[in-house]
């Protein structure tokens, strides 16, 4: 009895506790339905909007593509604002604050760093500088996106995409200058010639200049563009801080954390692209075939977003990036173009010799010159404002004083390193060409719409109907003379006139090419070189694997049709890994797993297909050769081991099976390349078996090679991270044309791979109608949206979808009406 009347105590007294979870529960679901509701995730009907000129009518096709009918084109550029703000709202609002530096007002103190960095770099400040100079015309249509973008952010209520709720935000104002911004953005995510500069300066704390170019090679070995002896030149001027000690190369390394928040756009290998274009004497249907796979970072929701722009001369379809009022990457009825990014050298490195009795002036080549400064302050969520001084010199602004490797490798009391990049200069009018190109009318348009292309420089290969293929690079890039001065290899003296840039190369000079002999047009991120000009526009091209691979594909076959155009974009034979393939081979690991995993390498010929054992045990050996190589570095292998992948620089030593690179310093003998080699495959094997079991046969590359396209900021949220990320097993790695660009140390898993083919086109020039189109995501930015995915499956097996400018049908329709 007296545990009954107990239970009856104890119900009455969780009855209200049970009452009001009843209720919470009950109000979440009421609130959850209501927002699911109320969010416009798939805008369709008809919308009264203020600041739209006549109607405009979107017909959304099967593959979700929006084609915008507008009776003007700014009413289009208007409504294409409109649909980025409503489809991909977030998105654009952590770009905007990204480029202005404005993050960590939403994120905290964990984006303060790049904050700081992207202020220092003024990128709003330059955007805002170079629209002053843009024409009347050009502004008014990047005015009328910027209104169509607040436009479609003020319609979507109160029911915004989730990440708002999360962090605690609203949509911002989008101004003309965030789309100018978010292209300069674009251009330092596609430069990074200038982290390359940094390492070479690191790496002659400890070295000599000739053993920074063994980890660092010049694109041809035995020819490096310049003969200066950079680390000399440091080490006589007293640069570093600390003092050069090869002792100290482990103690001066940054905590992972703090590495990590300085994760800037650019700077990493194998950022690039895929392009080609066939001429009809070498197609099945004697026009044309051109196809285009930009390597970027995978993203969710992606950075693209396909349209149609159909208004008084404007119609196109292709991929936007939304911020930019215009198709990047697409076809008009009678042409189609494509881009890879050329990666010239326009970024270089000065060292400024700081006076140490007045530090507001630095030496120039005539004597003092007084530093330019302004003040900059951060707003930070949950903390105080930073205020700070940002400094600049002739050559550009000061990027020791924000970035920690910079300010860890120099005596920053003597000296500073300035920035100089051709995105900043005030000429830059790159928004003005994208939109002459939407409007051109024929190639011959088209290639005049390129002249004004500033920033990014790019491989534009182009092809029309009327059967013509053609390519040119386009964009601006500084002047530099072969074996003069230090061809922007490493930073430079900052007082010597001889370093100092002259001029631009004019854009005749620029690689071009106009219906070659060959029939075929081809560029991956390889060295080209123009006929007029010996002259290399950078030290530091890509490996050439991708291009020859490519090369190899389109000679195997006198015809090309759309299929092989497909296999093409799927190949994934690693030409870097052949040259490794004999000593892989002739290993003699003494794992207990060895002898099955060298019975599956035996007939491995370097496809890196996602369901191959061979692959991954291939890759987890290179990865630990090259650590064994290169990890004596210390923290500058380690915190660039990811970001470069230091293919080239281990090629080239196993070249020599006795290279003291093979040593292991460690030990009192003198290893050789195969020791190195077996002790690899030894580790290798010891990771492998620990991740994936101790059955090879079992293992498969796609287990190890996944996919990720992560959410900005939420894929640092672990208990958000599998709701906003999409991950997909894949095939390739970081030379193939397929490519899948390994992590390796930026990871726990050193072989997933977040920079991938972003998107695939291939464009039949005899009916542009059978063109294709594929990405990693899907073209909505709302998570709770299947169209926030549903292309993923689709991307990873090498499957499209039509880019039609008259679909058959239709899914929806939306039609903004003037107020």
């Amino acid at each position: 009895m007296k545990l009954n009347r107990k239970l009856v105590r104890l119900g009455k007294l969780l009855r209200p506790l049970v009452l009001l979870i009843g209720i919470t529960l009950a109000i979440c679901l009421v609130t959850t339905i209501a927002y699911l509701y109320s969010a416009q995730s798939s805008p369709s009907g008809k919308r009264v909007i203020k600041g739209i000129g006549d109607s405009v009518v979107i017909t959304f096709d099967e593959a979700d593509i929006p084609h915008i009918k507008a009776n003007s084109q700014s009413d289009a550029l208007f409504a294409l604002g409109y649909l980025h703000a409503s489809e991909r709202s977030w998105q654009m609002e952590i770009n905007r604050r990204l480029a202005s530096g404005r993050l960590s007002e939403i994120l905290g103190n964990e984006t303060f760093k790049i904050d700081r960095f992207i202020r220092t770099l003024g990128i709003k400040h330059a955007a805002e500088q170079q629209f002053d100079k843009y024409p009347v015309s050009t502004k008014r249509l990047l005015q009328a996106y910027a209104d169509g973008v607040n436009a479609g952010n003020a319609n979507l209520g109160w029911a915004l995409p989730i990440e708002y709720f999360l962090t605690g935000s609203k949509p911002g104002h989008w101004s003309p200058t965030d789309s100018v911004a978010w292209m300069l953005m674009m251009a330092l995510d596609l430069g990074g010639n200038w982290h390359k500069e940094l390492q070479r300066l690191e790496l002659s704390q400890f070295l000599t200049t000739k053993q920074v170019w063994e980890v660092l090679p010049p694109f041809e070995p035995d020819e490096p563009v310049t003969n200066v002896d950079f680390a000399k030149i440091y080490r006589d001027i007293n640069l570093f801080n600390p003092p050069s000690d090869s002792s100290n190369r482990h103690s001066n390394a940054m905590p992972v954390t703090e590495h990590l928040a300085m994760d800037l756009p650019g700077g990493k290998d194998g950022i690039g692209s895929n392009n080609w274009a066939i001429g009809g004497k070498l197609t099945v249907s004697g026009k044309p075939l051109l196809a285009n796979d930009p390597h970027l970072g995978l993203s969710a929701p992606a950075i693209w977003y396909f349209a149609r722009l159909d208004a008084p001369g404007m119609n196109v379809i292709g991929g936007t990036l939304p911020g930019i009022p215009a198709v990047i990457l697409g076809r008009t009825d009678k042409f189609a173009w494509s881009f890879t990014n050329t990666n010239p050298d326009v970024q270089d490195l000065y060292i400024e010799q700081i006076d140490t009795i007045n530090p507001g002036m630095y030496r120039g080549p005539d004597g003092l010159l007084p530093f330019k400064v302004r003040q900059e302050i951060i707003d930070i969520k949950g903390a105080a404002s930073i205020n700070f001084i940002v400094k600049e010199t002739r050559h550009g602004p000061v990027i020791s004083d924000s970035y920690e490797r910079a300010k860890r490798a120099i005596n920053t009391d003597r000296f500073a390193l300035a920035f100089r990049w051709t995105a900043l200069d005030i000429e830059n009018q790159s928004v003005v060409s994208l939109l002459e190109m939407n409007r051109a009318k024929d190639l011959d348009s088209f290639k005049q719409a390129l002249r004004k292309n500033y920033a990014p420089m790019q491989n534009v290969v182009m092809a029309d109907t009327d059967g013509n293929i053609a390519y040119q690079a386009a964009g601006v890039a500084p002047k530099r003379v072969l074996h003069h001065g230090l061809y922007g290899t490493a930073p430079a003296l900052g007082w010597e006139k001889q370093y100092d840039w002259n001029g631009y190369v004019p854009f005749e000079q620029l690689p071009a090419s106009n219906n070659p002999e060959q029939g075929w047009l081809a560029t991956a991120n390889q060295r080209i070189i123009a006929s007029n000009d010996p002259n290399p526009l950078t030290a530091d091209w890509d490996l050439s694997a991708r291009y020859d691979r490519i090369v190899d594909l389109i000679k195997s076959r006198d015809s090309h049709d759309l299929e092989y155009m497909k296999t093409m974009q799927a190949d994934t034979l690693s030409l870097s890994s052949i040259p490794l393939l004999e000593l892989f081979k002739t290993s003699t690991p003494s794992h207990p797993l060895g002898a099955k995993a060298l019975e599956l390498a035996k007939d491995f010929n370097g496809d890196m297909k996602v369901d191959s054992a061979a692959a991954l045990v291939f890759n987890a050996w290179a990865d630990q050769l090259t650590r064994n190589l290169f990890s004596r570095l210390g923290y500058i292998f380690s915190e660039t081991y990811g970001d470069r992948n230091y293919r080239g620089a281990l090629l080239a030593q196993i070249r020599n099976p006795n290279s003291p690179w093979c040593d292991n310093p460690k030990t009192a003998l003198v290893e050789t390349c195969l020791d190195a080699s077996n002790d690899a495959f030894d580790k290798a094997l010891q990771y492998l078996s620990k991740e994936y079991g101790d059955d090879p046969k079992k293992w498969s590359w796609g287990n190890a090679h996944i996919a990720i396209s992560e959410h900005r900021p939420m894929s640092k949220v672990p208990l958000l991270r599998k709701l906003f990320n999409l991950e997909a097993p894949f095939p390739g790695d970081s030379n193939t044309v397929n490519v899948g660009r390994l992590e390796l140390l930026r990871t726990s898993n050193p072989y997933e791979t977040k920079q991938a083919p972003s998107l695939r086109t291939i464009y039949d020039l005899s009916d542009l109608e059978n063109s294709l189109f594929i990405y990693q995501t899907g073209q909505s930015g709302w998570v709770q949206s299947k169209l926030y995915r549903n292309m993923n499956p689709l991307w990873a097996k090498n499957e499209y979808l039509p880019l039609q400018m008259k679909p058959e049908n239709s899914k929806r329709q939306l039609e903004l009406v003037s107020k």
